[in-house]
């Protein structure tokens, strides 16, 4: 599946598959659009496969970037985490009742 890049209401949505090649390109775009602009959202959850080179790709740019320069970005919650939020907020957790 190709990438896509969307802009839906100022967040940019990725989807499809990212290669490393891609992960490079799109550090390179998300890079430019910070010259325009100062604060990009992005949103990674529909991405298929590639979520940790990219991840690694936006770690690195956050890091590169000026103090007054703002990236968020954001994908789904993992299987694990989603099973302890679960855990935490359920009625038999003695804890909830405090």
């Amino acid at each position: 599946m190709a990438l896509e890049i969307n802009n839906i209401d100022g967040v940019i949505c990725l989807k499809g598959n990212v290669t490393n090649s891609h992960a490079q390109e799109i550090k390179g775009y998300f890079k430019a659009l910070l010259t325009i602009q100062d604060i990009v959202n992005i949103n990674l959850c529909q991405i298929k496969e590639g979520t940790k080179e990219l991840t690694s790709a936006l770690k690195s740019l956050t890091n590169d970037i000026s103090e007054n320069k703002t990236l968020n970005y954001y994908g789904f919650a993992e299987p694990a985490v989603k099973q302890l939020y679960a855990q935490i907020n359920s009625l038999s957790n003695f804890y909830q009742a405090a």
